[in-house]
């Protein structure tokens, strides 16, 4: 639904050139309506001069983008790149050119509000992504202050001061450039602030320094990811020496908490991170998938005093233990979204789970279960534990061995109740596969199964949902992994790094080899 003022600046953008022309007769409060006008339509040069002469104090892309009384539309997932680099070098136009109609009095841009998504509905169809976003505004940066030297710069370009918002994305490939940024912060008028912060693919070294560099008072988000070596030793001293006063979601890469690479003097360590993660008092989310914990998880979560309300414990190793602690602790009843994939939940800590699920059944909106060995054999308790979360929005099943029989049973069930329900992934039924497979899956296996029976069964399970009146629930089977934007867009740089390890690894092990050897032979000629 379009408000008959936006039609009007839809036709206002549509005008070219003369659009250019007559911007400067254009009232302040109309300028709003003319940006999601562009961005709607992709009028990139118009978009840009826009922004160059913005008279409001602040350019936020949530309020500007999403849905509004004027356009209902919400354009915040449509990275479009030929508009975002529109507003980015005007930005740049913005501080080196001389006020126009208008006083400069941008103070804030709000940049966070961006989602990539997998399919774009810009015309375009090309997208820049987090890690681009990143790149070209730091590059901005850096070229506003290498024009700022020039002798016929506008005055008002030192006197100007605007705090950049965004979820910065940070590697080896732009990493010199981030932190040259970083470095240039007091001086810019681009004042680069970081709301949420991905790292991947850096050494430690360079971790600690752009994340120094970055003003981490104002980051509340913190992704630690795949390609950087940080271990629990790492963690503590990050913790102990860099602080995160609004930190609000911290994720460490796979195996960064690893109880079995723990010595004797490293006993409390675990203990250790755990009061530092309570000095962060706006912490609720917590993602350690990949992480060994085994018996240990207590010591790391119970000193927090805020209850965590997203939990990530994939391929944790988790025992009874654990989850004893886990469903009698404070976090079980803020719980709003839980990954316990990995797990053999229904052979290892039925009762505790069922639990859990009912402390928390009040929050819950997210369930991951994939590859929990969750049979036919276990939907008697699992669809008792599942009963209570009533608030469940999403449930993700991957890599159980489910008959298509069971599947139906348990979607004749979630279609009776949960009233929220708008996501399933479902894993393809155990028949579809040969008799001989096993659990999980081998990736040698796991296409290898009857689409056409797969097809029948997904039918069947949609019409249960339609037959319910649920046919808004979306249901997919995302066998190769659900769609990541920010590993799509860093894929090359992601593949060179594994690689780079893998030969630092067998290089390592060739040279260990070759030393035993040698001293074998040289062993020998003693004798």
């Amino acid at each position: 639904m379009k408000s008959l003022r936006f039609l009007a600046a839809e036709g206002f953008i549509q005008s070219s050139p003369s659009a250019l022309e007559n911007l400067s007769c254009v009232s302040f409060n109309l300028f709003p309506l003319l940006f999601k006008a562009c961005y709607l339509h992709e009028q990139a040069d118009l978009l840009h001069d826009l922004v160059q002469a913005w008279p409001l104090p602040e350019l936020n892309l949530h309020r500007l983008l999403g849905k509004t009384a004027d356009c209902q539309m919400d354009l915040t997932s449509r990275t479009c790149q030929l508009c975002l680099k529109a507003i980015l070098t005007g930005l740049k136009g913005y501080v080196l050119s001389p006020p126009k109609t208008y006083a400069k009095s941008l103070h804030v841009v709000d940049l966070t509000a961006l989602k990539d998504v997998e399919h774009q509905a810009c015309p375009c169809q090309t997208t820049m992504g987090r890690w681009a976003r990143t790149q070209l505004l730091t590059q901005m940066c850096y070229e506003t202050m290498v024009a700022m030297q020039a002798v016929d710069v506008s005055r008002s370009a030192f006197e100007t001061s605007i705090d950049v918002h965004l979820n910065g994305y940070v590697t080896g490939r732009n990493y010199e450039l981030v932190a040259q940024a970083f470095l240039l912060l007091r001086y810019c008028p681009l004042k680069l602030r970081f709301v949420g912060f991905r790292a991947d693919s850096l050494t430690l070294k360079q971790l600690f320094y752009v994340l120094r560099l970055a003003e981490p008072e104002s980051i509340s988000k913190l992704e630690v990811v795949h390609n950087v070596p940080l271990e629990a030793i790492h963690l503590e001293v990050l913790l102990s020496r860099v602080e995160f006063p609004m930190l609000k979601s911290l994720t460490l890469p796979p195996g960064a908490l690893d109880v079995r690479r723990l010595g004797a003097d490293d006993e409390d360590l675990l203990a250790t991170i755990g009061n530092l993660l309570a000095q962060l008092g706006g912490l609720t989310e917590l993602y350690v998938g990949f992480s060994t914990l085994t018996g240990h998880l207590r010591r790391l979560l119970n000193p927090l005093n805020t209850p965590l309300q997203c939990l990530e414990l994939a391929n944790c190793r988790l025992n009874r233990v654990d989850m004893t602690y886990l469903s009698n602790s404070l976090h079980s009843e803020a719980l709003v979204r839980l990954d316990m994939s990995g797990h053999d939940i229904f052979t290892s800590f039925p009762t505790c789970f069922h639990k859990l699920l009912d402390k928390c059944s009040a929050t819950l909106a997210s369930l991951t279960l994939e590859e929990c060995d969750i049979g036919d054999e276990h939907m008697d308790a699992f669809t008792n534990a599942l009963a209570s979360c009533q608030e469940l929005e999403e449930l993700k099943l991957l890599g159980n061995p489910l008959t298509s029989a069971a599947l139906r049973r348990l979607f004749s069930m979630l279609s009776a109740g949960f009233p929220k329900l708008k996501y399933i992934e479902v894993p393809v039924p155990r028949e579809c596969y040969s008799e001989d497979v096993t659990y999980p899956l081998d990736d040698s296996d796991l296409l290898r199964y009857n689409k056409e029976l797969f097809q029948e069964v997904r039918d069947q399970l949609t019409g249960i949902l339609e037959g319910a009146g649920r046919g808004s629930v979306e249901v997919c089977t995302p066998l190769m992994g659900a769609y990541d934007p920010d590993i799509n867009e860093t894929s090359n740089e992601l593949g060179v790094s594994i690689l780079k390890n893998f030969n630092s690894i067998v290089g390592t092990f060739i040279g260990t080899i070759t030393d035993v050897d040698n001293r074998r032979s040289q062993a020998m000629k003693d004798e």
